[in-house]
């Protein structure tokens, strides 16, 4: 039995990030503003979670602007267990209906990077913070258990969102140096729950029912990977 540090504490405190905001629309494309499908998204998932039990607070409830530094500090203030942000993709390869996970990492693919430049505006840092903050980052327990909850969640949004988008990609779990992950004290990811570059998959995404889906999967995967927080821990015990 290989052992990563201390134990993993009980998963009880979800903070849940829509991503963009206020004067921040994130991606667009036909008709659609990433700002709102994210926020709909996530009181979709924190309504799911609430019933199963969890603690479940937002970063934003409406249409402002928040920092990336605002929701990191939000979620550490909370002390919660786990940190979920929210995001649509925009893939430069128009005919791509993709899905990917990320937890912190350096990466060489300069289209994570460009990627990662575009999250990170407004982030409230300087870039001598950033760089600081970039340096101390890519070790530690935090770091697998992101990556343990990014693959829960990948599987289970893949698997659950492929029945009603039969074309659907699953490009995977993925490390980038996301702002909005770097200050959190907790296991964190981000994922990009579908790709508004894609029209079929933007029409998709415009209906109630598909972003409940979205909301449904991710909750799956939480519980999955809480469930196995909550029990190893009450094995410890």
């Amino acid at each position: 039995l290989v052992h990563h540090g201390p134990p993993r504490h009980v998963v009880r405190r979800i903070v849940v990030d829509p991503g963009h905001g206020g004067a921040d629309d994130g991606t667009t494309g036909f008709g659609l503003a990433e700002k709102s499908m994210t926020l709909d998204i996530a009181q979709r998932l924190q309504s799911r979670l609430l019933a199963d039990g969890f603690e479940v607070y937002l970063t934003r409830e409406d249409d402002h602007t928040v920092s990336l530094k605002e929701r990191a500090h939000t979620a550490n203030e909370l002390r919660a267990d786990l940190f979920v942000s929210i995001h649509i993709n925009w893939i430069a390869e128009r005919s791509v209906r993709g899905l990917e996970t990320y937890f912190l990492g350096a990466t060489d693919d300069p289209e994570l990077n460009a990627l990662a430049r575009r999250e990170n505006q407004g982030s409230g840092y300087s870039l001598a913070d950033m760089k600081s903050l970039l340096e101390s980052i890519y070790t530690g327990v935090r770091q697998d258990e992101s990556r343990q909850l990014a693959t829960k969640i990948q599987r289970s949004l893949y698997s659950s969102l492929l029945r009603h988008n039969p074309d659907l990609k699953n490009r995977g779990v993925k490390t980038a140096p996301f702002v909005v992950l770097v200050t959190t004290e907790m296991p964190a990811i981000l994922a990009e729950v579908s790709c508004l570059s894609n029209q079929g998959e933007a029409r998709l995404l415009s209906r109630p029912l598909y972003r409940e889906h979205i909301a449904e999967a991710l909750s799956r995967g939480i519980r999955t990977y809480a469930d196995e927080v909550n029990q190893s821990e009450a094995k410890g015990s």
